[in-house]
């Protein structure tokens, strides 16, 4: 059995809907919680049945890991005050949980010797999946606590957060106004009710096998299941029905084959 590494909390903010607080390994390494008074970290410490509230940061000093559940907002401003307590922040690790700004937030902590990370939920609702990046220690000590629930930790490189955040705003956000528009022209066509979700159902199913493969030889679909020609005549005919759908899908074709030939060429991206 691994020895246990004992974790501190500052939380402000709600606590309820944290994934990493939820995570049963919490409860048997946490230790110090402090938040914005004594009564509220005492609620928080009763709501995880784990830790126990503290009144001033200095009484983090015995905790290896230090968890910041904060708002964005608030993040600069505890940072600061955390810089001004003298803690012994050499040995110490401190992992900005659950939001989408970089470590770099935690530079200030860094130059007083501490290890810094940033973590962010990256699975649905029922599956314990993070991504982390940061400073290699504040990761790895992220890693064991986390792992041990069991959750999986994805590991960036350190000040690749913006390519994750890509990442996932081209995989989940951008698809889904353009699976609406794929809805839309089902409807328009005469398509609804079961064979609509039917329909989308096996597309999406589709989309992820080739992805999966890597879309080679068929990311285009039915562009790569007919002629040139037919396919131009639909593209005519589209701008003739619904202009608006026709000048979107000619701006994604456009992008998408920009991004294919790219690869083809062996280019990075």
């Amino acid at each position: 059995m691994k020895k246990q590494m004992r974790v501190g909390l500052v939380v402000e903010g709600n606590a309820t809907t944290s994934s990493v607080l939820r995570l049963t390994s919490l409860k048997d390494e946490l230790g110090p919680i402090k938040s914005v008074g004594l009564q509220v970290a005492r609620r928080i410490s009763n709501f995880l049945r784990a830790g126990y509230a503290v009144t001033d940061y200095q009484e983090l000093d015995c905790a290896q890991l230090i968890l910041l559940r904060l708002r964005d907002a608030q993040t600069p401003r505890i940072v600061a005050e955390l810089c001004e307590t003298g803690l012994p922040f050499n040995e110490m690790s401190f992992v900005l949980c659950e939001s989408w700004m970089s470590a770099d937030v935690l530079i200030p902590l860094r130059r007083q010797g501490a290890q810094i990370a940033s973590l962010v939920n990256a699975g649905s609702l029922s599956q314990n999946l993070f991504v982390v990046e940061g400073d290699l220690v504040a990761v790895r000590r992220a890693k064991r606590l986390l792992t041990r629930d069991p959750a999986r930790v994805i590991e960036l490189r350190p000040g690749a957060k913006p390519l994750y955040f890509a990442a996932n705003l081209l995989s989940t956000a951008i698809p889904i106004p353009l699976f609406q528009l794929a809805q839309q022209a089902l409807r328009e066509g005469g398509v609804s009710g079961n064979d609509l979700g039917m329909l989308t159902g096996e597309w999406l199913d589709l989309l992820q096998s080739r992805v999966t493969k890597g879309g080679r030889g068929t990311w285009g679909g039915p562009l790569a299941e007919c002629s040139e020609a037919v396919a131009n005549e639909h593209f005519r005919q589209l701008a003739v029905q619904d202009s608006d759908l026709a000048a979107v899908v000619h701006d994604w074709l456009v992008l998408a084959r920009r991004q294919m030939s790219k690869r083809a060429k062996g280019h990075s991206v």
